[in-house]
């Protein structure tokens, strides 16, 4: 296998970390696994739809075929699994999260301090002032 992929973690030069929504990215991903897991089961049947090689070389080729079709098969559908579970668990926690906010919004409207009251005048003129307008 000469051409191996790049696993090193690459993030976009024009990506806007304002623009990320953590519910887009799950969904999208388990939309991915979705269609993986769609190609495995596809893959699936059709191998179980081949005929059986006559000589043992093919035939020891075709039951590893098999084998790594299933298994895939079989992690694409524990994957969507997970990714059903994640959805979940966003959608419980995005919720929580909304409702506690809006607790703390209802609950600082009740709390806000009253209105500053006029201070006293302090000098014995300004005093004298006031009392004479009452």
């Amino acid at each position: 296998m000469s051409d191996h992929r790049d696993t090193q973690d690459t993030t976009a030069s024009h990506a806007q970390p304002d623009n990320f929504r953590p519910a887009d990215a799950i969904e999208s991903l388990r939309a991915a696994i979705l269609r993986v897991d769609t190609i495995a089961q596809v893959a699936c049947y059709a191998v179980d739809e081949l005929r059986y090689p006559g000589n043992a070389a093919a035939g020891r080729a075709f039951a590893r075929m098999q084998i790594l079709v299933g298994q895939a098969a079989e992690e694409a559908s524990a994957a969507l699994v997970q990714g059903d579970k994640l959805m979940a668990a966003l959608t419980k926690h995005l919720q929580a999260r909304r409702n506690n906010q809006e607790l703390g919004d209802r609950d600082g409207a009740r709390t806000r301090p009253a209105r500053a009251r006029h201070q006293k005048r302090s000098s014995p003129r300004a005093r004298a002032r006031g009392a004479q307008r009452v």
